[in-house]
């Protein structure tokens, strides 16, 4: 309880010893600043309207409020962006990110309204400071006379009892407009972020750019998984079926060798080509991706047994539907490798007028069971799907089967 009652005063008292309530304090007499040459230029309207009452209409509040329309005006032509975000951070110890378009309407009108609020809140808290502190000051200063000497006399602008309790009511007044300025900064750093930082349009566009760079991602781990994986097992296979006859073999077992060199050849290329797309300093020499046409070398070097079919023209194919083709096929035969009885397979592919499908089909004397950790059916399902089509395996009579529809993409729309 007493921990409670102690911790209570304290948080209450803590504005008065904060750091953040003095460098508000120093942004609120900038906004003062700011605010100043607008009522300098009201006070001359107002002595050209009324020259009776002298310049006198600096201070007064209609001349405030009426200068405030101006203040929003002139906050929509001036650079002051940059600045104002600068000191939010600084000494409002805000913080938000940048608008992406600073020069939008947007931007424009949401840091006019930042602009014209701390011209406002500067003037007032700025005046209210110029006026206050030397008021508690002089409240000290006789009621320390009033306390020590007796002597009870004070001017005609301070009130009886106010200025003879003056050690007590001149801190109350400092610390009541210590707790004004760390309020009010308090809440203008809370706003901070809505008036200063990014709009709804800005999320929207990094929203966007995040999803396309996870996209991205996903993407480039597909093409790892594909070749890459792909690769490793044909040199697993082939070194392993050299080894088992290089002695019986070895010319079965020296071409066994070579493939393993080939495709783990082909493999480092590929890897080259995507690591070089995360790269920053890219640049346009490297290898272009695989596609349709060189599925007859795919097949080649897989490690399996292939009969390929290509019907239809697939000179009709856009690149990126030709490419994900090929992706598929290969992990379809990455996956033979690795589960089918034998390493054969029937490739077949058909170029109809609106669909590509795919069918690779494969011995499988029992329905394969799925492996903890494998991606290939969902990777495949999932490159099909990027464009539109379908991808989906079954097993039926001692056959396992991955058929998959492409749509085609003209070349006019890539």
């Amino acid at each position: 309880m007493n921990r409670r009652w102690h911790n209570g005063p304290m948080r209450l008292l803590a504005p008065l010893w904060s750091r953040a309530t003095y460098r508000g304090w120093v942004w609120i007499i900038l906004g003062g600043a700011l605010m100043m040459p607008f009522m300098m230029v009201g006070a001359i309207g107002r002595n050209a309207i009324n020259p009776d009452n002298g310049f006198n209409g600096i201070i007064e509040p209609a001349v405030f409020a009426a200068v405030l329309p101006l203040v929003a005006a002139a906050s929509l032509l001036l650079p002051d962006r940059e600045v104002e975000r600068t000191a939010a951070r600084r000494l409002l110890g805000a913080e938000f990110a940048s608008p992406a378009d600073d020069d939008s309407w947007n931007s424009r009108w949401r840091t006019g309204c930042w602009f014209t609020l701390h011209a406002a809140i500067g003037g007032v808290l700025s005046g209210a400071t110029l006026a206050l502190v030397p008021y508690a000051c002089y409240l000290l200063y006789y009621g320390a006379r009033a306390t020590f000497t007796g002597h009870d006399a004070t001017p005609d602008f301070f009130i009886g009892d106010i200025a003879e309790l003056g050690l007590l009511t001149g801190p109350l007044f400092l610390a009541a407009l210590i707790a004004l300025i760390a309020a009010t900064t308090a809440g203008m750093r809370a706003l901070a972020p809505r008036l200063l930082g990014q709009g709804a349009n800005d999320r929207l566009a990094a929203s966007r750019a995040e999803a396309a760079r996870l996209a991205a991602r996903n993407r480039i781990a597909r093409e790892l998984h594909d070749s890459v994986g792909h690769a490793l097992s044909v040199v697993v296979v082939q070194s392993e079926a050299a080894s088992r006859l290089i002695a019986h073999d070895p010319a079965f077992a020296s071409q066994a060798m070579a493939a393993v060199g080939e495709t783990a050849r082909g493999a480092l290329a590929e890897l080259d080509a995507v690591i070089g797309a995360l790269r920053e300093d890219r640049d346009d020499a490297r290898a272009p991706q695989r596609d349709l046409g060189d599925l007859a070398t795919l097949t080649a070097e897989s490690g399996v047994a292939v009969d390929l079919r290509v019907t239809g023209d697939p000179e009709t194919l856009g690149r990126l539907a030709s490419r994900e083709i090929y992706r598929i096929v290969q992990e379809a035969l990455t996956n033979v490798l690795r589960h089918a009885d034998e390493p054969r397979a029937a490739v077949t592919v058909d170029v109809g007028a609106a669909e590509a499908f795919v069918t690779v089909a494969s011995p499988a004397a029992r329905r394969p069971r799925g492996r903890p950790g494998g991606r290939g059916l969902i990777g495949m399902a999932e490159r099909a799907a990027v464009l539109g089509g379908t991808a989906a395996a079954d097993w039926h009579a001692g056959e396992w089967t991955v058929r998959a529809a492409v749509p085609i993409e003209t070349k006019g729309r890539e």
